[in-house]
């Protein structure tokens, strides 16, 4: 039951919300996304809602403990605000605080799945406003993903099974869209870059046209008690050549729609940094141009196939092999490339055990059953194998990166043309390229190479994808080789 704090209201706060949060685990929120917005940014976007409509309707998208749907009823006192949300303590959190503060009238509390809200017909101009909550497509059901596909369709975009829930709260805003109707949005930040969000981009340069993105620094957490980043974003059906930016600092800077609607990565465009970064010199080309980047071997479970020497015990020399298998190992001293004697082994076996000579086999028939007795065989990427035991180590990159770090990653010429576990990502020439030109690219990457090149998450997290690694700009061959 909601906790009566009698002598409080929600204009000095959301000590219902509040109390929620606090006595409710990040584990148990997180699977119906509650995380709830600090109250400067529901004024900030229902000031920024008012200068651009005066609405019939208002739609709190996933209300909470009512937050937006309280501050709404204060600006907008003509209209009608609908507060929608599939939890029935949301529900009960945000009547209470209805309740308390005398917005009866004003609106109307709706507990169901936002995906089947409907206006009537001839509603008028509709204020859509809110964080729809954030869960991750791990929690939703093949139903409503199903359902995000069906809607995509008619929509006549294509949609991500991946997608995460405020995904399919944008779907359908996006099916009941109407002409004068005007949307303010929180949500995490992700989908700028990554490749569900190609969804919500294609809809926001193509359907319902985006007019303006607030950043927030992403080494801040917006949201407390997680780790999310978060953008909040307005669209409406104007016409209109450029989209308004507003950095963390507060300064405004226009963006040309037509680049937004042709990248698939929108963090580079919006970061002013990045831009001048991408614009020094057209010397330059794509790092795809010159290598192929893959993540190392995934085993499904490093701490039987993945030991230090002394850990092996009568597991055989020759069926192992060294590996990277910790970014720090490439990082500082790089032991990798100085001291490789000291890194862990990798347990490798045929797929057909009978191809090894005696005793070899009966030390893999050992193992196997170490392995059995351990259910190491029941893991997800174990069954996925056409033998649970089989992992084949990665051809030796030429050069190793990290992937995740707080600045910018460390590339490593691998002069020990060693393999790696998918902790570490690996460069593969495409083309020739000599020791010389080898050195002097990881020089360069190195030197040049910060965070605005990979994906910044909350708390300042940097993560490099392969395929944002391959877009990385540097010298071509000839300079390279000079």
């Amino acid at each position: 039951m909601v906790q009566k704090d009698k002598d409080q209201i929600w204009t000095v706060g959301d000590p219902i919300g509040d109390n929620y949060i606090a006595s409710h685990s990040a584990a148990e929120r997180r699977k119906n996304g509650s995380v709830y917005t600090p109250l400067r940014i529901v004024e900030m976007m229902i000031s920024d809602a008012k200068s651009n409509i005066d609405p019939d309707i208002v739609v709190d998208c996933g209300c909470g403990s009512g937050r937006f749907a309280l501050a709404a009823a204060r600006a907008f006192p003509n209209a009608v605000i609908y507060a929608v949300d599939s939890s029935s303590l949301a529900c009960e959190m945000c009547a209470e605080n209805v309740r308390r503060n005398h917005l009866d009238k004003n609106i109307k509390i709706l507990n169901l799945n936002f995906m089947d809200f409907e206006l009537p017909s001839g509603r008028g101009k509709t204020l859509w406003i809110g964080n729809p909550p954030y869960v991750r497509h791990h929690e939703i059901t093949k139903e409503e993903k199903n359902r995000l596909k069906q809607t995509a369709e008619r929509l006549g975009v294509s949609a991500s099974a991946l997608s995460g829930l405020h995904v399919h709260f944008i779907a359908h805003i996006a099916e009941l869209w109407q002409k004068g109707d005007y949307a303010e949005l929180l949500t995490s930040a992700e989908w700028l870059d990554i490749g569900y969000g190609s969804f919500v981009r294609k809809l926001l340069t193509e359907k319902l046209p985006i007019e303006k993105i607030q950043l927030f620094d992403r080494k801040l957490q917006v949201f407390a008690g997680t780790n999310s980043t978060a953008i909040a974003f307005a669209f409406s059906d104007f016409d209109r050549e450029a989209v308004d930016v507003v950095a963390p600092n507060g300064d405004l800077r226009l963006v040309n729609l037509r680049e937004l609607r042709s990248s698939d990565r929108w963090f580079p465009l919006l970061d002013s940094s990045k831009i001048d970064r991408r614009n020094r010199g057209r010397e330059l080309v794509p790092l795809g141009s010159m290598v192929s980047v893959h993540r190392g071997v995934v085993t499904g479970n490093n701490n039987f196939w993945v030991r230090p020497d002394r850990d092996l015990g009568d597991v055989p020399e020759e069926l192992t092999v060294p590996i990277v298998s910790r970014a720090k190992e490439i990082m500082g001293d790089c032991e990798a490339q100085n001291h490789p004697e000291a890194l862990k082994k990798l347990i490798v076996l045929p797929d057909n055990l009978e191809s090894l000579p005696e005793p070899l086999r009966t030390a893999a028939a050992r193992i196997l059953e170490d392995g059995l007795t351990k259910g190491v065989d029941q893991g997800y990427i174990a069954r996925s194998r056409r033998a649970w035991w089989s992992i084949k180590p990665p051809k030796a990159p030429a050069v190793m990166m990290t992937y995740m770090s707080r600045s910018g990653p460390t590339f490593v010429k691998n002069d020990k043309s060693l393999p790696m576990l998918n902790t570490i990502h690996g460069l593969y020439p495409k083309v020739k390229l000599s020791e010389h030109a080898l050195s002097n690219l990881t020089e360069y990457l190195n030197l040049n190479v910060n965070s605005a090149d990979g994906r910044v998450y909350c708390g300042g997290l940097v993560k490099y994808e392969p395929r944002e690694v391959e877009a990385i700009m540097v010298p071509p061959l000839e300079v390279l080789e000079g």
